[in-house]
């Protein structure tokens, strides 16, 4: 459920203005609908006004997108210029993976191949939700997603913010005893991911997102599923290059 109404909305700092669902939507990345929806669950902070419309501040969004502004010292003169943190490792290059990634979100020929690699995925490791992920510059986006019914979070909730950094498999064995993620939503509510494991999807030196197998109980990682992902994530990246020669993108 959405928060009450501030009680008197001119004390409201002019830097923390109150929003409307389509200008939430827009910062987020998001459609107006799903807005909405995690206006109306709780997942960000809103009120309704007396006409009934939903309302939410900026920095419900900024939060909810996981970033922070963080004051750098004031110089002799001059104002505060705050800069945006975030909570998740980035590469030297992100801003123009995050571009290619925007570009290939255009085309959807392949997504039906990649369900078809997510069920295998999660049929050859005996779990129940697998996940091809593209990291976006705000938004996690699930290109497919066996055994979970969204098509997207905040990029602040990936953990694979942190499989895209690194060439071999990222893994976590038990999320609720790690630091990183033991308050990710994710972990703390539906669907209870515990055990997690990861391995980018590069495309010409650019990790555009991962292949993913998802637990609900802790469990290690065995050799020969380790194997099984490596070879599912080559034909992942396979499939996006056939995507990309298809749409003529670079």
């Amino acid at each position: 459920m959405g928060r009450a109404a501030p009680s008197d909305d001119n004390q409201t700092p002019p830097s923390d203005p109150a929003m409307t669902s389509r200008e939430a939507a827009r910062l987020l990345g998001v459609s107006i609908t799903t807005a909405q929806m995690w206006m109306e669950s709780g997942m960000l902070a809103s009120w309704k006004t007396p006409g009934g419309h939903r309302r939410t501040r900026l920095s419900s969004v900024m939060t909810l997108l996981g970033h922070r502004e963080v004051k750098q010292p004031e110089p002799a003169a001059g104002p505060v210029v705050p800069q945006i943190e975030v909570p998740y490792p980035v590469s030297a290059n992100e801003a123009e993976r995050a571009r290619f990634v925007e570009q290939t979100m255009e085309d959807t020929h392949s997504e039906a191949r990649f369900h078809r690699l997510t069920w295998l995925a999660s049929e050859l490791l005996d779990v129940p939700i697998a996940l091809v992920t593209f990291l976006t510059s705000e938004l996690q986006i699930f290109r497919a997603a066996h055994g979970l019914n969204i098509s997207s979070t905040p990029r602040s909730w990936a953990f694979c913010n942190y499989a895209v950094m690194q060439e071999e498999i990222f893994t976590v064995s038990d999320a609720t005893k790690d630091p990183r993620f033991v308050n990710n939503p994710m972990v703390t509510g539906s669907p209870f991911i515990r055990f997690y494991a990861g391995i980018r999807l590069m495309y010409q030196g650019r990790a555009f997102g991962s292949l993913c197998v998802i637990d609900t109980e802790p469990r290690i990682l065995r050799a020969h599923e380790r194997q099984a992902l490596e070879e599912l994530a080559a034909l992942a990246t396979d499939i996006l290059s056939l995507q990309l020669l298809e749409s003529n993108l670079p």
